[in-house]
């Protein structure tokens, strides 16, 4: 069963505060200067306007950055990975207390959880 809850926001505020800058550290690893103000804005919007769909599929992708950077010898990089994997389980945990989900919540849990 599907809801239309959005419970899901009661989980946003450390992910929202510790993800965008280690996703932006991520990212430089790959493209570059760290965007961090693009990754603030991009947290913010998906907390105003997303849906649960999209906050899952933001901490998916987080997770599967800190994955392809979890070889690094760059200390930066390194902390990063590390902020990303602490947030991304602890969410995983948070989504088992939240009303309704169905199986969409259930993948995504099971696939943080594997981060």
């Amino acid at each position: 069963m599907q809801t239309s809850s959005r419970a899901w926001l009661a989980l946003t505020p450390e992910p929202e505060r510790e993800l965008p800058t280690a996703i932006a550290v991520l990212r430089a690893g790959e493209h570059g200067v760290p965007d961090v103000a693009g990754e603030i804005a991009r947290a913010e919007a998906l907390v105003l306007r997303g849906r649960e769909a999209a906050y899952l599929a933001w901490l998916c992708e987080a997770a599967a950055l800190a994955a392809r950077h979890s070889d690094t010898d760059d200390p930066a990089v390194a902390g990063a990975v590390r902020v990303v994997r602490d947030v991304v389980r602890n969410q995983a945990g948070l989504l088992l207390g939240l009303p309704g989900g169905g199986r969409r919540r259930d993948r995504a849990r099971r696939a943080l959880e594997a981060a």
